[in-house]
This record gives C-alpha cells, structure tokens and sequence, in this order.
C-alpha cells in the first residue's frame, strides 16, 4: 500500500505522455528496489518474479492501459485540443518513435499480456504460479516467514552456495556433508532440513509448511 501510494504515483505520473520513451527502464530499475523491499528478496532474484510475489502489475503494462485508458478519453470527446492530436495525426517521420497513437490495443488485456510474459520468460520455478495477477499464497505471513518464502520460491537466498559464489562463505558445502547446499537440496535433499512434501507444498503456504519454515534453523 505504501509504495503504491508512495512510489508508484510518483513514477507514473503523466505517463502516457514518455511511457514509451526507453527511458522508462531506469525507472523501472527503481520500481524493482520497491518490489524487492515489499517481497523481501535478493538481487539475484528475476525481475519476472517481483510484480508476481508483490501483487503489482508490471509497470511496462501498467503504463500502456494508462496511455490507452487516456486515449479512449479523448476519442469520447472530439473537442478536445488533444484529438486532433492522436486521431488526424501527421504520418511518422521517424521509425525510432513511438507516439501514443501507435499504441496496440490489445495492450488492453492486462491478465492475458501478464501471463504470456510470465510463460514467455520461463524462470525458474514459474511453473509453480498458473495465474501471475493473482496474489500468491502466504501473502499475510509474518514478514519473516514470507521473506523465506519468496526466497524458497525463487531459489535465491543466502545458502551456503549462493553466499560462497558471492564471495561471503569460503565453501559452498551443507553441514550435512553435501558439496553444494543449494535452496533446493535444503528443501527437498538435506537429512537434518528437508520437507518431504516439497517445494509446491511450500508453495501454496499450507500449515506444514509454515510449521516447517518456523522451526528452519537458517535464515535463507
């Protein structure tokens, strides 16, 4: 709530008028640090992964359904200044433009764009989510509880593997003995730390798995 009262109505404003300047990456990087801090995960985690566990619809389709939602605007009322504008138009000149006018209206099926990019970029685990807009499992967990979550949904957290790769661990190996302890071998390898039901169980958030996730003696 507070970063889309915050951050968001502060980085769409007027946004049909440059959303489709390619400027709007670098704000979406800073979009992504406000999804990391509402989900609780790290940089190595896909951005495909962030509006999914936050519950925000992309910015890039945010901002087309707000450039369509203003041209069906101005389309109802023909005596605007801004008519003329968008729907007697002059031809464009240059092919690295991209005025409103050339917006696609199928921009307007938000859900359907939303999970076709999810399908389309396959990271890992997003097998896991059949409906990216809807709110994922365990969104009202502690703030603990579902930061560990997310990080056991993304794989990426800080076990020993990760940590080593990043320089903060001298040895990538498990306690147990395992060579690597990677995310997955904590949850579904680990003599001492794995949940038999596995990782979709812990997915849809059931009692077990919150049950599992309390007693976890690392914090991922």
């Amino acid at each position: 709530t507070s970063a889309m009262a915050l951050v968001y109505s502060a980085a769409e404003y007027c946004a049909p008028v440059w959303a489709r300047s390619d400027h709007c990456r670098k704000l979406d990087v800073e979009l992504n640090k406000s999804m990391r801090t509402i989900t609780g995960t790290v940089r190595s985690t896909p951005t495909q992964w962030l509006p999914v566990l936050s519950n925000i619809t992309p910015p890039p389709l945010r901002r087309s359904l707000a450039s369509i939602k203003m041209v069906d605007r101005v389309r109802s009322n023909p005596l605007l200044p801004a008519f003329k504008d968008i729907f007697q138009h002059p031809d464009k000149r240059l092919k690295s433009r991209n005025p409103i006018w050339t917006i696609d209206d199928r921009c307007r099926d938000v859900e359907a764009n939303w999970k076709s990019i999810w399908e389309e970029h396959a990271v890992k685990n997003y097998q896991l989510v059949a409906v990216p807009h809807q709110e994922a499992p365990g969104f009202n967990l502690s703030r603990r509880l579902w930061t560990t979550l997310n990080r056991i949904r993304t794989e990426q957290g800080r076990c020993g593997f990760l940590m080593h790769r990043w320089g903060l661990t001298p040895s990538p190996g498990c306690d147990c003995g395992a060579e690597s302890q990677t995310i997955r071998h904590i949850v579904e390898e680990c003599p001492t730390r794995r949940y038999p039901p596995g990782l979709e169980d812990l997915h849809r958030a059931t009692p077990g798995a919150v049950k599992w996730m309390e007693g976890l003696d690392l914090r991922l």
